[in-house]
């Protein structure tokens, strides 16, 4: 009897040990999955001599896939101002960055 109680010990230590090994300690589904939040922000540029908005875009480039109309419209929303005029020399103006979570990252 006492071989047959040490035999079921073992065997219910080793499938606690296999699922403990395999599964984790604590399954995953009691965490709820991370959302993808991507977020704009800005950067403060003074325009140089020569600088135009795609050269000043490609010093800053986007980390997310964004087509150029689109950060051109939120860089007028960021510089309304600019909207019907040209960017003077010397002038400080506002360019949209992209960021996002690690869980977007870890989508791609």
């Amino acid at each position: 009897m006492k071989i047959f109680v040490a035999t079921i010990t073992i065997l219910i230590t080793l499938y606690i040990i296999k699922v403990d090994m395999f599964e984790g300690t604590i399954p995953l589904a009691f965490y709820p999955p991370e959302e993808c939040v991507e977020t704009m922000d800005y950067v403060a540029v003074k325009k140089h001599p020569g600088d135009t908005l795609y050269t000043l875009f490609s010093m800053y480039p986007a980390e997310k896939d964004i087509t150029f109309s689109e950060r051109e419209m939120d860089f007028y929303a960021l510089n309304p101002h600019l909207i019907n005029q040209t960017i003077t020399d010397g002038e400080l103006i506002f360019l949209p960055i992209y960021t996002s979570s690690e869980s977007c990252k870890n989508e791609r």
